[in-house]
């Protein structure tokens, strides 16, 4: 199903093991290589978890204030994620495509056969026979034709053309087998170097995720507690089921990823803390403007309220002389009244004379 990346990945190991001649080492080395290759990914993904975990104290505070409102706290988280400018699903992309390849590179540390020799199906089945390997599934059949394989080489060499003569010992033991709860032997340091380097991994991410202060619920942690237990446990139950070459892949992806971990998670949270100081330096900036705009305002309004006093001030003595000079027009009415009578008095005398002259 995952032909399309296993079979290149098979490849890519192929190369490597003519490099250096040892299964073991190629297994390490092609673990290091994908991580690295699949650094990128891992890199966004592990950006969205930690701005994510930046904003749970947020998170946390807005679901308590409205914890009887779902609409307006839907409404509020997704203003908070666009004022941080984070996606919530940026850290989903990235373990998706990583599912993938993941299972390309468990098929081809499975299925050496197949992908790492580059055998077909019915090639496969052509060797399985001949060296009397029967029942099984896939892949223990295949692991267990490979283990034959390298012991009775000579034997089945023109059965396949091409065939490789693959040594599968490393450090004493043999990664084509399978460790057995029955049987006691070297092998079962692959499943339990497994577990324990999955318990270290986990005990890593909680210290690194204590040093980002990240905030969690009681089931968040409950569940993650389970997990921390779960995981190596999985991982030594599986390495005692599968061939040890997949324990060993395991434990180098496991201390690989430790070292990503101690890696990348202290230089995330300084790019954290500095989000965080320009974030509260952009709000003091934005408070900043909103004072002096506020004062500029109040200035404004006191001038204005100046001005008004100023001017009604002016009004109010305008009106207050008006009101002094109206009298004066009445003055010479006065003035009229007197000249008449002055005019009157006149005639009177005037009238007199004539009547002493008739006389």
């Amino acid at each position: 199903m995952l032909d399309f990346i296993a079979v290149p990945f098979g490849y890519v190991m192929r190369f490597i093991y003519e490099l250096v001649g040892n299964y073991g080492l190629s297994i390490i080395l092609f673990t290091l290589l994908t991580q690295l290759l699949m650094l990128p990914i891992t890199w966004k993904q592990k950006k969205g978890m930690m701005d994510m975990q930046r904003l749970q104290p947020k998170m946390l505070e807005l679901q308590k204030r409205y914890a009887n409102n779902r609409e307006k706290y839907a409404q509020e988280v997704q203003k908070l994620y666009d004022q941080e400018g984070i996606s919530p699903f940026s850290g989903c992309l990235p373990m998706l495509i990583t599912l993938p390849i993941m299972m390309g590179l468990y098929y081809v540390v499975a299925q050496p056969l197949r992908y790492f020799m580059g055998l077909s199906v019915e090639e496969v089945a052509t060797l399985a026979d001949a060296l009397g390997v029967t029942g099984g599934s896939a892949y223990t059949q295949q692991i267990a034709v490979a283990g034959e394989l390298y012991q009775h080489f000579d034997e089945v060499q023109g059965l396949v053309p091409g065939l490789m003569k693959v040594n599968f010992n490393f450090l004493g033991l043999n990664l084509a087998s399978t460790p057995s709860f029955r049987d006691f032997g070297l092998l079962w340091i692959i499943p339990i170097l497994s577990g324990a380097t999955a318990f270290l991994q986990s005990y890593v991410m909680r210290l690194m995720q204590r040093r980002q202060g990240v905030v969690q619920d009681a089931a968040t942690g409950a569940s993650n507690m389970m997990m921390n237990v779960m995981m190596p446990a999985m991982s030594i139950y599986f390495g005692f089921i599968l061939p040890a070459g997949l324990g060993v892949y395991w434990i180098a992806r496991n201390v690989f990823s430790i070292v990503q971990e101690l890696l990348l998670t202290p230089y995330f949270i300084r790019k954290a803390h500095e989000k965080e100081a320009e974030l509260l330096a952009q709000e003091e900036e934005r408070k900043r403007k909103k004072q002096e705009q506020l004062k500029q305002q109040r200035m404004l309004a006191a001038q204005n309220n100046a001005g008004g006093q100023k001017k009604n001030g002016k009004n109010q003595k305008k009106n207050n002389s008006g009101k002094k000079a109206n009298p004066a027009p009445s003055q010479p009415e006065d003035d009229a009244e007197d000249s008449t009578d002055t005019g009157d008095d006149g005639g009177f005398e005037e009238a007199q004379e004539q009547d002493q002259g008739e006389v």
